[in-house]
């Protein structure tokens, strides 16, 4: 018979796949525009239409998207809200607190719609593992038959009332990280080495251009390279992250961007 299966568009956040595979749910993976990371929505629908095996039940989308730090498009969006009801669309906006855009408002008219959110970015509580879902009612009342009697400790629970609570002061930091983010793209676009796209999120996602490659070495393919220069910068003290066919770098202080533009740079020779 057909076999349930959720759908994701890579590279995104990979623990939707991951846990999908702990649990024996089969996974549809279509990938995205190479120039902007949009979906290959073309390639969603047809896996969609497929019936023949397996029915895909929910597609996972993270806005913004996880490494790649590009928000939904209308055309993306046009798309998700086009899917039948009988598909749980699942919409990840950890990051939402950077972007500072959302699809909440699109919850009243489609009741298989749930956004998810988190207390680890922004609100810096990573380590308590708090977050929350935005869902119709009924859809929360089948998520509680399910959810695990002792997922979330007394001490995370107390640091996120405290947070929500003094929210204003917590998320102060905000407009210096956007300002930063904007600073710090310009100043990647001195660095012909790399290929950074815009982010509406906290960090960006980074590609080695055919320049940037030369310079490392020798016939080096783009995950030999991205290893390379990761390594260097570590050697030097600072960590970025090798993900989904990329890099991705984080918006930090001032001080901390400076000093990270001043080092790739003094890696390439600029």
């Amino acid at each position: 018979g057909e076999e349930s299966s959720i759908l994701t568009a890579t590279p995104t956040f990979s623990m939707y796949s991951i846990l999908a595979k702990t649990l024996g749910i089969p996974i549809v993976n279509v990938g995205r525009n190479e120039a902007n990371f949009e979906i290959d929505i073309s390639a969603a629908q047809d896996a969609i239409n497929q019936t023949k095996n397996q029915t895909v039940k929910v597609v996972f989308v993270v806005n913004p998207n996880s490494p790649t730090a590009n928000a939904l498009t209308a055309k993306e969006l046009e798309w998700l809200l086009s899917l039948p009801e009988e598909i749980m669309v699942v919409i990840d906006e950890a990051y939402f607190e950077f972007s500072q855009t959302t699809v909440a408002e699109q919850l009243n008219q489609h009741p298989n719609w749930v956004i998810l959110r988190t207390f680890s970015k922004a609100f810096r509580l990573a380590s308590l593992r708090v977050g929350y879902a935005i869902a119709h009612p009924e859809v929360i009342i089948n998520l509680e038959k399910v959810r695990l009697p002792y997922n979330l400790p007394s001490f995370s629970q107390a640091a996120a009332k405290l947070v929500l609570t003094d929210r204003q002061d917590v998320l102060s930091f905000i407009p210096e990280i956007l300002t930063e983010r904007t600073k710090l793209f310009d100043s990647f676009g001195e660095i012909s080495a790399l290929q950074v796209w815009e982010s509406t999120a906290n960090f960006f996602y980074a590609r080695l251009t055919d320049k940037g490659l030369s310079l490392l070495g020798e016939n080096l393919c783009q995950e030999e390279g991205l290893n390379n220069f990761m390594q260097q910068l570590k050697n030097q003290g600072t960590l970025i992250r090798h993900t989904g066919g990329g890099l991705r770098i984080t918006v930090g202080t001032p001080e901390e961007n400076q000093r990270t533009i001043e080092r790739i740079k003094g890696i390439f020779n600029n």
